[in-house]
């Protein structure tokens, strides 16, 4: 059978349409048909289904080609489900998709929640709950707002109170049950939670926050624009331009180790993008130190928030490079730094190099003296302590010959007392040279066997 880009089909042969989208369709066969079907172009450029006979079927909105075939002379194939249908975006009036969030929506206008097929208003219970998560200065709000709903194809429209518009510079979060479903009654997404910002007051200073960390934000003084703006915020450090800028993060110990960053896209009301006039702040959070030994929890390179600093992306060559004039704040956990320009910033560290602290002990090493506390045991041997995250330990004779090179991956290394060889060393005074970076220290070692 051909395919054609309209058609109008009847009696024997039903050929399927192209019809491009995220959903997928599942088809099955009607069993018998008094009358034929017709399948048209929709003035949504969707394909509608008209039936006389069966049972209720779907919309094919946003379906793939499917399989199709002749039963009996009459149409015999019609969509019988989708899958993975659901809910798949936002749209206001105006306004960004980022980061799966709508920034930017109008404060008078409608939020329509777009979903893969149309929803059946009849049978469709949303149980909508609309909450203002954070105002404009970033303060938690967690209040409920009243809101109306109604349906149109594949969009679930919330209308705000005709007396209460959107505030402007808030983050709403807008809940939505399983029961949105679709004519056949099949739940077209599991129940979720989406969000939106308004666009905010220029006014008057504002804070536009990350919707899934509060921590994460950007200051807008009041002399930074002179229209009303928005700020669209993503924390996703999967996007290619930032996977590619970690990767060039040089290999050897002591790189700079990457923690978390931010995007910051600047638009007008009407969605242009527009950059500040007048220097806002960005600030990022660090993790805690859940044991209180001064290193950052989950960082192998013994990350300190003292080492700490805001990188801005190059975007032409896509490398991360070092901004001064941040703050820490060790009591809120962040780093802040003022900007003149919006575009993607990271939050990286270089491994604490301090080697002030570094000892070796025991000094004596006696391991055969019989007191294991004070001298030592042949098992245990020397240990180097409080070292910084990165370096080398060498070790050699008074004569400056060396006996042994150690590695330092961690806040602590044993020496085993042998050489390089794997030989015990003999009885005698040695030096250990401690280094990381641009540092170095120096001790002494006795060995009496």
């Amino acid at each position: 059978m051909r395919k054609h880009a309209t058609l109008l089909l009847a009696a024997a042969f039903l050929a399927a349409a192209v019809i491009p989208g995220p959903a997928l369709c599942a088809w099955e066969k009607l069993r018998s048909s008094d009358a034929p079907l017709a399948v048209v172009y929709a003035s949504t450029g969707a394909y509608t289904v008209a039936y006389t006979v069966g049972e209720t079927c779907a919309s094919p909105y946003n379906m793939v080609t499917g399989p199709y075939s002749a039963r009996s002379g009459y149409l015999s194939l019609i969509p019988s489900s989708l899958e993975n249908q659901g809910y798949f975006g936002l749209e206001a009036g105006q306004g960004v998709m980022l980061a799966g969030a709508l920034w930017g929506a109008p404060p008078d206008d409608s939020v329509k929640l777009l979903f893969s097929t149309d929803i059946s208003a009849s049978s469709s219970t949303p149980g909508i709950i609309v909450t203002e998560v954070r105002d404009n200065t970033g303060a938690d709000k967690n209040e409920n707002w009243p809101v109306a709903t109604s349906y149109s194809g594949q969009r679930l429209i919330i209308v705000p109170d005709p007396m209460r518009a959107w505030p402007k510079g808030s983050v709403f979060a807008v809940y939505y049950s399983s029961s949105v479903v679709d004519i056949n009654g099949e739940a077209l997404a599991a129940a979720t939670t989406v969000y939106f910002s308004v666009t905010m007051d220029h006014q008057v200073a504002n804070t536009a926050t990350s919707v899934f960390d509060s921590r994460v934000r950007v200051v807008i003084p009041a002399t930074a624009y002179s229209e009303d703006f928005f700020l669209a915020l993503s924390t996703n450090s999967e996007r290619p331009a930032i996977v590619l800028a970690n990767a060039k993060l040089p290999a050897q110990p002591g790189s700079p180790e990457f923690l978390n960053m931010v995007s910051v896209e600047p638009y007008d009301a009407s969605g242009n993008p527009l950059q500040p006039s007048d220097a806002c702040v960005v600030t990022l959070p660090y993790p805690g130190d859940a044991n209180s030994d001064g290193i950052l929890d989950g960082y192998g390179a013994w990350v300190k928030p003292g080492n700490l600093a805001i990188w801005l992306m190059d975007e032409e060559r896509n490398l991360w490079v070092k901004q001064t004039g941040a703050a820490l704040d060790t009591s809120a956990r962040t780093v802040s730094l003022p900007v003149s320009h919006f575009s993607s910033y990271g939050l990286l560290a270089i491994p604490d190099a301090d080697l002030n602290p570094v000892y070796a002990y025991p000094v004596p090493f006696r391991p055969n003296a019989g007191n294991a506390a004070r001298y030592g045991t042949w098992a245990q041997g020397v240990t180097f302590t409080s070292l910084p995250g990165y370096g080398k330990i060498k070790i050699y004779t008074l004569g400056g010959q060396l006996v042994r090179e150690l590695p330092v991956d961690a806040v602590t290394e044993k020496w085993d007392v042998k050489n390089s060889d794997g030989k015990i060393v003999a009885s005698g005074v040695y030096i250990w040279e401690a280094t990381a970076g641009s540092g170095r220290k120096t001790g002494k070692l006795v060995v009496i066997k």
